[in-house]
């Protein structure tokens, strides 16, 4: 089977419509109505910890991984580890990673071409700007290791690149795909159409914040509908989740 896994950052169990939230969030609502709910199903408490346990399959403290790693941290996960798409790629799968990385920054070894990922758009350090791409004062958004200067806002530019890839790789092999969005970490910023919908809610920045997540789930969206119609998506395996619980 294709297999995809999308993870939210920062997405709390109040966060998604299905839970009972005013956060309007019907594509995740619907792969929980039609597939399998882990609700006791345990990450880390933040971000590093949890990507670094989901691709090594191993405690993040068995790695010496404890916190999310700054940008002035020299290594990343440890080069002794082979990573999950490494294993897949052994089966004969295409492997791409669209969105945050945050796995390792200053090195090329550490970077996600180098551990497994053919294909990688998005940012390799933390949280970036969703308009400007920006993070600790530079500009951090990448194809494939080359700087792209791309406008518009990241959970759409996001789900653009996994659907294009879709749409481009090869028929005759598996793919797998991990599309790690930044939605819906800090900074708080979203379109203004988004955020008028949620004007109910009184609270400023939980208005911004719902429509994040809102947008994620258009993205979400776009991305199953494209499954469907590229013939997809009866074999592919998707999975869901928030690398850690809202902030």
């Amino acid at each position: 089977p294709n297999i995809v896994i999308i993870l939210a950052d920062d997405l709390g169990w109040n966060d998604v419509g299905y839970h009972g939230s005013e956060i309007r969030t019907p594509n995740i609502d619907r792969l929980a109505a039609e597939g399998v709910v882990l609700e006791r199903f345990y990450a880390q408490a933040t971000c590093t910890p949890t990507r670094a346990a989901l691709l090594s399959g191993k405690s993040p403290q068995s790695l010496g991984i404890y916190q999310p790693f700054s940008k002035l941290i020299p290594t990343g996960l440890p080069l002794t580890e082979r990573l999950l798409p490494e294993h897949l790629q052994d089966l004969g799968y295409q492997t791409a990673l669209v969105g945050k990385w945050h796995l390792g920054f200053r090195e090329a070894a550490y970077h996600p071409l180098s551990r497994g990922f053919e294909h990688f758009y998005g940012n390799v350090t933390g949280g970036v700007g969703f308009w400007d791409h920006v993070h600790g004062g530079g500009l951090d958004w990448q194809r494939n290791g080359e700087t792209v200067y791309d406008t518009g806002y990241a959970t759409d530019l996001e789900a653009d690149e996994a659907i294009r890839l879709l749409a481009a790789h090869d028929k005759n092999k598996p793919f797998f795909m991990y599309l790690s969005f930044n939605a819906v970490h800090l900074p708080n910023e979203a379109p203004a159409e988004a955020i008028e919908r949620y004007g109910h809610i009184s609270d400023r920045y939980r208005r911004v914040h719902a429509a994040m997540a809102s947008k994620m789930d258009e993205a979400i969206g776009r991305l199953i509908a494209s499954l469907n119609d590229e013939g997809l998506l009866d074999n592919t395996l998707i999975w869901f989740m928030s690398d850690n619980g809202g902030v």
